[in-house]
């Protein structure tokens, strides 16, 4: 019988009552599994999951709630206890001081969290957290989790708002068989769960069926029901000669499956369900800007899965549970002891082979392949991509072992000494990590770069998360060579692959696309047609009629697996952006309508809605939405621009000029941006500034055919001849078979 959470009776410290929220009859809760497996059982009650999420007690709560006050962004918050319940009495929305009662624990270490109810069955996780450390490692004491933001409650990362709700964000990964029961109507919760924590049966799936068999005599524990259990054993060998062990037996994926749908950076575009292979489940981030550095190193929370399938582990075939122990999560060996397992210790843990004092930090193999990268404050997380330092392409943005910990040092000087040791031992220089370089070109938007993109993601040595990102950038550049890279690409066996092949074809015209993607309707793989899906949503209707009806029903399943993530503001836009695709322009304005109600400050809700009321002719909606933008994002490329483009529209041009440098030259811009801004310079008679600016832009995104055209276009104008080669030479090497390019050529050439 299903019941909410609210009414959660479960006693975590002891565990001597089971929780009696059970979402579906077929779950049975890890008491049940104690009686025969005891000691996976007393394991699994030493691991982070069993304290993933509890019930607050005095055994559970680690926080000094002793009715202490801390004030953090000029908001007083106290932490108290009354009648042996425990209390936060704080800011809540709209500015109204509240107290709220702490319903659960969240975590435990380095940090604790406090989840806390506030209105139509919403749980927020408090970001005001417990540091869980030592005093002597700067622990014991309560720290916010945004040091640095402006916290405000109209601020997206205030506590009571969509980004610190549990329901969505948390829930699945920290309890076992949750079930949001999210209302789109009026925007509540039901959420319920199987067990408050990550019991056996969120790895294992439901046990009923596995226990009756049991009783029944119809299976023995060594042919057990659940999934992961069975699986291909892989053993590792050292051979003569060979200082890196050997897999013996068949590489398998189920450890990834069993670990990566809460273990990675997803979206979740079917139903759940344990056992099922997680490209059926999920579609994975790959590494794109602002997740991971170039190099393919951990920048944003990404949680591990997307760096280790980078890693030559995972080619090798090592899985989660080879430094993992799978009940306790504990690793099983100390130190070097557990690379050892594989690497021969009198080749690889010796200072020839580290270059540092044995007995130094420096000494351990994790300090230079698995450094640690700070999430939350004090969560130190190592990268899972067991990846080489290479400072001979790393960039001041871009990490790497060794300066980590010589912070007096460059990359330069981290480079040279690595070399210089690799011949004193006799081993080749550090050579240029060839698809690092290519992912770089590929980010800076390069034209010229995508035949040495296409190349590089073509090469079937490198892991495929890799060759899936460079695939997907393929999309920036669309001409013969990315075309024809992307056909090769849809015949991998990867569907990380096929599915970036998929992506990297969405420039193409309606006809080309179809033409191509036809035959991946029927992919076998569900993250591969969800991306098909996603490819022919915005050119649907050009098609002729035979090719619609073919595309409809996948339009459908695409369409389910975004209602998935209703409560998202970004499955919201999605879902507006296919209502308009498909003409439904009233569909779209609700769906962008429901994201803003989720998330006041979503900034690409508030664009796309006042480009809508934009074509309707709604100019005073429009700018309302514009300034608001202005207000809670005004470090934006796109909020910047659109007000720019608005002004234009208003024929204020020199007031427009401001707003459109600003967007040609924040963080996140794009070269679009650069070019109208250009050319609103020229429109108020500051072609100078204009052709400094296409020049500035051409630096960031080199060999841009618009913003070379353009700069050639202006020097015209201005009788500034001698200055034409250095673009037009750039312009002959994008398009030499421009109309366009070849007058230019004929013309300037001989000057």
């Amino acid at each position: 019988m299903k019941k909410i959470i609210s009414a959660c009776l479960f006693l975590f410290a002891s565990h001597s009552a089971q929780a009696n929220l059970t979402a579906s009859e077929t779950y049975v809760g890890s008491q049940e599994c104690q009686q025969c497996h005891q000691a996976e059982f007393e394991n699994w009650q030493q691991s982070d999951h069993f304290k993933a999420m509890a019930e607050p007690n005095a055994d559970t709560v680690l926080g000094d709630f002793t009715d202490v006050t801390v004030e953090f962004h000029n908001i007083k918050t106290r932490f108290f206890i009354k009648n042996n319940d425990y209390y936060i009495d704080t800011i809540g929305k709209k500015g109204i001081r509240k107290t709220y009662k702490v319903d659960y624990t969240f975590g435990h270490y380095p940090l604790q969290q406090y989840l806390l109810k506030t209105e139509k069955g919403n749980i927020q996780a408090f970001n005001i957290a417990w540091d869980s450390r030592k005093k002597s490692e700067g622990g014991q004491r309560w720290f916010h989790l945004q040091p640095d933001e402006n916290i405000t409650p109209d601020h997206a990362f205030f506590w009571d708002g969509y980004f610190q709700n549990w329901n969505t964000r948390c829930a699945e990964c920290h309890s076992t068989n949750v079930e949001k029961n999210f209302k789109v109507e009026d925007l509540s919760y039901h959420t319920t769960f199987s067990e408050i924590n990550v019991g056996c049966e969120a790895c294992h799936g439901p046990g009923k069926q596995h226990i009756t068999n049991m009783k029944d005599g119809k299976t023995s524990k060594s042919e057990l029901a659940l999934a992961f259990v069975k699986q291909p054993k892989l053993s590792w060998e050292f051979v003569e000669n060979d200082p890196i062990a050997n897999p013996i037996g068949e590489k398998s994926e189920t450890h990834i499956d069993m670990c990566g749908g809460c273990h990675s950076r997803r979206l979740p575009i079917s139903d759940i369900k344990t056992g099922k292979p997680y490209h059926e489940q999920y579609r994975l981030e790959l590494l794109g800007e602002n997740l991971y550095f170039p190099d393919g190193q951990i920048q944003d929370e990404v949680f591990v899965l997307g760096s280790f399938l980078q890693s030559k582990m995972h080619q090798a075939g090592v899985t989660c549970q080879n430094c993992h122990e799978p009940h306790s999560s504990k690793l099983i060996a100390e130190g070097n002891a557990l690379c050892n397992q594989c690497h021969l210790p009198t080749e690889f843990d010796t200072p020839k082979h580290y270059n540092h004092a044995k007995e130094s930090e420096a000494a351990q193999c994790v300090s230079c392949h698995m450094p640690t990268r700070t999430y939350m404050g004090v969560d130190d997380r190592r990268d899972h991509g067991f990846k080489v330092p290479h400072p001979d392409v790393s960039d001041k943005e871009t990490p790497n072992a060794c300066t980590n910990c010589h912070q007096d040092k460059d990359n330069g000087w981290a480079s040279k000494n690595i070399n210089n040791w690799l011949t004193s031992h006799n081993k080749p220089k550090q050579t240029e990590a060839k698809w690092i370089t290519a992912n770089k070109k590929a980010r800076s938007l390069d034209a010229l770069a995508n035949a040495k993109v296409a190349a590089t993601a073509s090469d079937e040595t490198l892991p495929p998360i890799i060759r899936a990102t460079l695939y997907q950038q393929l999309s920036n550049y669309p001409s013969r060579i990315s075309v024809q890279g992307a056909q090769f690409g849809l015949l991998d066996k990867s569907p990380m692959i096929r599915r970036a092949a998929v992506a990297s074809l969405t420039s193409l015209p309606a006809d080309m696309r179809w033409q191509i993607l036809e035959p991946m309707l029927k992919d076998t793989n569900a993250s591969v047609r969800f991306e098909v899906a996603s490819a022919l949503s915005d050119v649907m209707t050009q098609l002729p009629a035979q090719a619609q009806q073919q595309i409809k029903p996948l339009i459908g399943i695409y369409k389910k697996g975004l209602e998935l993530s209703a409560e998202s503001p970004s499955s919201q836009v999605a879902l507006a952006n296919l209502a308009s695709r498909q003409g439904d322009w009233k569909q779209a304005e609700q769906h962008y309508k429901i994201a803003l109600k989720i998330s006041p400050n979503y900034i690409p809700a508030i664009l796309n809605l006042a480009d809508y009321y934009r074509s309707q002719n709604k100019t005073d909606l429009e700018l309302k939405h514009i300034q608001h933008a202005l207000k809670v994002m005004p470090d934006s490329s796109a909020v910047q621009h659109t007000y720019g483009l608005y002004l234009i529209r208003q024929q204020k041009y020199n007031e427009a000029v401001s707003y459109l440098k600003e967007a040609a030259e924040l963080a996140d811009a794009q070269p679009r941006y650069a070019y109208v801004y250009a050319v609103a310079l020229d429109s108020v008679k500051q072609t100078h500034r204009a052709i400094q600016a296409l020049q500035n832009a051409d630096k960031r995104w080199p060999n841009q055919y618009e913003l070379l055209a353009t700069q050639v276009l202006f020097l015209e104008k201005l009788g500034r001849t001698n200055d034409i080669l250095r673009p037009l030479s750039k312009l002959s090497m994008i398009a030499p078979s421009s109309p366009q390019v070849q007058q230019w050529v004929q013309k300037y050439a001989r000057q």
